[in-house]
């Protein structure tokens, strides 16, 4: 009876550490983050830095930075952006590509990006209006998600 409870006991502490490990979110400075992340930034938006947290998952490091107005952008290790989330509002667009941003523009005239992704194969942006639009690589548009 006391080895199955020590078992278990153990077996739940295991986990437990494991989880852990597995996924840290720390705060960090703006200092802190990559200097390509912090250059993509200065170029395309005008709201301060409010936070930053480190993320690692999986020995995959990201971060994910936070605005003062709450814009969300996530970075990979080495600064890139994968992830801009305007929070229901229209973010800038500085940084989509001219096809893209065209048909975009073109196609629904009244509806700002409210967020812009990076996918496996392309990009995902999301309107005001709730439709999600998939670009391949070079900005193409390839379909409704």
């Amino acid at each position: 009876m006391k080895s199955k409870l020590l078992t278990r006991i153990t077996a739940t502490l295991l986990l437990t550490f494991s989880i852990s490990l597995s996924a840290q979110e720390v705060p960090v400075q703006h200092s802190e983050i990559p200097a390509a992340a912090k250059d993509f930034l200065k170029e395309h938006f005008k709201s301060p830095f409010h936070h930053a947290i480190k993320d690692v998952e999986n020995r995959k490091i990201s971060y994910e930075v936070v605005l003062e107005d709450n814009t969300e952008i996530e970075f990979s290790e080495s600064g890139k952006w994968k992830e801009i989330d305007g929070k229901k509002k229209g973010i800038p667009t500085t940084f989509i590509q001219k096809q893209t941003l065209d048909y975009i523009q073109k196609t629904y005239p009244n509806e700002a990006i409210i967020k812009f992704q990076t996918k496996q194969r392309g990009y995902e942006a999301e309107l005001s209006n709730g439709l999600e639009l998939l670009f391949d690589a070079q900005g193409t548009f390839t379909r409704l998600d």
